[in-house]
């Protein structure tokens, strides 16, 4: 690593890293390497925008696509297929209005993820830290939507429908549904962590073992595997958005 890298490397272990186990994570090595891949995917996507809103200030004003297929038309596709994703699920006025949010995710994570296809570089998504920011963000946002959208009747959801005349089962109903919601964040997280992990390591020792030809199918497979975990994390924030600001039904 650069000297600079390695100074703010050493600076930083000595405030933020840790030297006690926590629970099935174990002893780890501290590390900003997750960090400094995480700012490179942000640069890319910076990189990307500015791309795409030059695309825009010509006379079709973004109407009509460009003949190249660039960094622009990539983007919009990109972005596009995850609109078109959410109006299914949750119609186009939500769709537009979570965009931001769920368009900015899926590119996120989809450049995170590809990382660890190039050599000696390690995708961001393969600590738990980092997917675990992505999943607390999206469970914020689907209960405060929720909230905001359907008031009271959206916390009513938790006690549970009123069945006949037994009211009292929201005892039953309201700690299930507080260990449903609170799974959400844990199952986003830790699906995201293990499958590239998993990608990742496969792909590094297939690379170790046979360093020529042999990796290109574990290759191949690895991108399989990130855009289908970027759409597996992207789709699962759309539904919980969906069903949080869904109307209420009738209690």
């Amino acid at each position: 690593m650069p000297e600079f890298w390695a100074h703010l490397e050493s600076s930083a272990a000595e405030h933020l890293a840790r030297d006690k186990a926590f629970l099935i994570f174990g002893a780890s090595h501290f590390t900003l390497v997750h960090v400094a891949g995480a700012l490179l995917a942000f640069i890319i996507l910076i990189i990307a925008a500015l791309r795409y809103r030059a695309s825009l200030q010509d006379s079709s004003r973004g109407v009509i696509p460009p003949r190249n297929f660039g960094l622009a038309a990539m983007v919009d596709g990109f972005v596009g297929a995850v609109y078109n994703l959410s109006a299914d699920v949750m119609g186009e006025e939500d769709a537009k209005k979570f965009l931001p949010l769920t368009g900015t995710l899926a590119l996120f994570i989809f450049v995170c993820n590809i990382q660890g296809l190039v050599p000696g570089m390690l995708p961001p998504t393969d600590t738990l830290k980092t997917n675990l920011v992505f999943a607390l963000i999206v469970f914020i946002v689907y209960n405060v939507a929720g909230v905001v959208r359907n008031g009271f009747g959206y916390l009513a959801h938790f006690l549970g429908p009123k069945i006949g005349g037994f009211p009292w089962l929201f005892f039953l109903f309201l700690p299930i549904e507080i260990v449903s919601h609170l799974a959400r964040p844990v199952s986003l997280s830790l699906r995201l962590t293990g499958n590239i992990v998993a990608d990742h390591k496969v792909v590094g020792v297939v690379a170790l073992m046979v360093p020529l030809l042999v990796p290109l199918p574990f290759l191949l497979l690895g991108t399989v595997v990130a855009i289908v975990q970027t759409l597996v994390f992207t789709l699962l924030t759309i539904i919980f958005i969906g069903l949080a600001v869904e109307h209420a039904e009738e209690h």
